[in-house]
């Protein structure tokens, strides 16, 4: 044969171990030292597959009478017709096989390799937090407190994200062989700033067009910042998987606003963490429609008809839970006992 056949040995994610070149066939695979590719896997046999030419001419993958065979894709076979984007298993060995005519995929853009690395998304990340850590200590000082305090409120936050980021980094040094400490303090950066922005600007705009709900869910937005937060970290990691990572972050977050849900429901009997708008700002502020003192009444009237519908309900159902034959022993006296005379 004068075409060589690459043989890729995978991990479970995918990525290639090794890849080996032949340029005979038929290739033998297993444990054997006889074999042209030794497997190191005690699940697969001394003498487990071979790679041929069948009868018209076709590369194929045949298995050698072992007693785990060769799966693809959940299907065991005697045989396959080798396909370059096929994985085929054996035993707990993967492996790929492809031929030099195999189109591979087009080049993709490298994001590592550009001026946004290192000390500039470092800075700007600095800069936002240093912004928003002194307007929001600002925004929430009443009292018109010393330099001290806002020294404090910039060392906790620039401390907590210094951390993180380098926390980050040492997780990416191991795993794509680059720290890359400035992209991951840029992205804790920009998640701090989402959180602290859209507290406030939920709030306002709770109060500006009467938007309770906003007032009512304020949890689960911060909870959707903080996945997509992560969902940056971990690609910045290296994670290849950016599909299968989004619908694991989806499903973490849907269960962690679940999980709050549940958590308010049994304190109050209500989903939400709050159940009024509890921020109040200028009039100004205000954009909805301002309600008259006669749907004001109105409102009053039907919220106290669903009151007392509900109260009346409650002491009937207590009256239907008490038991015919009990009787209340203030109205009663025991039996023997001379009740005195009345004046």
């Amino acid at each position: 044969m004068s075409r060589p056949v690459f043989i890729e040995l995978l991990t479970p994610d995918g990525e290639v171990l090794h890849r080996h070149k032949h340029n005979q066939l038929p290739i033998r695979i297993g444990r054997a030292y006889d074999n042209d590719i030794i497997l190191d896997d005690p699940h697969t046999a001394a003498h487990h597959a071979q790679i041929e030419l069948n009868q018209l001419d076709e590369l194929i993958i045949s298995d050698l009478d072992s007693f785990n065979g060769i799966t693809r894709a959940n299907s065991r076979e005697r045989f396959f017709v080798v396909d370059g984007d096929a994985v085929y298993r054996l035993g707990h060995t993967r492996l790929r096989i492809r031929t030099p005519d195999y189109q591979v995929a087009a080049e993709q853009t490298d994001f590592t390799n550009h001026r946004w690395e290192g000390l500039l998304p470092a800075t700007v990340g600095l800069l936002l937090l240093l912004t928003t850590g002194l307007l929001t200590t600002w925004l929430s000082d009443l009292n018109q407190g010393s330099l001290g305090k806002y020294l404090l409120e910039l060392v906790s936050v620039f401390g907590f994200a210094l951390g993180w980021s380098g926390i980050w980094a040492i997780f990416s040094k191991l795993f794509s062989g680059h720290a890359r400490f400035g992209r991951h303090l840029f992205i804790v950066s920009l998640c701090l700033t989402g959180l602290e922005v859209w507290d406030y600007l939920s709030s306002m705009l709770a109060y500006a067009f009467s938007w309770e709900v906003l007032a009512h869910f304020t949890v689960h937005p911060l909870i959707f910042i903080c996945a997509i937060a992560l969902y940056f970290h971990l690609r910045t990691a290296g994670n290849k998987k950016p599909g299968r990572l989004k619908f694991y972050l989806l499903a973490l977050a849907l269960a962690g606003t679940g999980i709050s849900m549940t958590k308010q429901y049994q304190a109050s009997n209500h989903l939400g963490d709050a159940l009024y708008l509890s921020q109040l700002y200028p009039p100004a502020l205000r954009i909805s429609r301002d309600v008259s003192l006669a749907e004001l009444m109105s409102n009053i009237d039907e919220l106290q008809a669903t009151v007392d519908a509900d109260r009346k309900e409650s002491s009937e159902k207590n009256e239907s839970n008490t038991p015919a034959g009990s009787v209340d022993s203030a109205d009663t006296s025991s039996p023997g006992t001379d009740t005195p005379d009345q004046p």
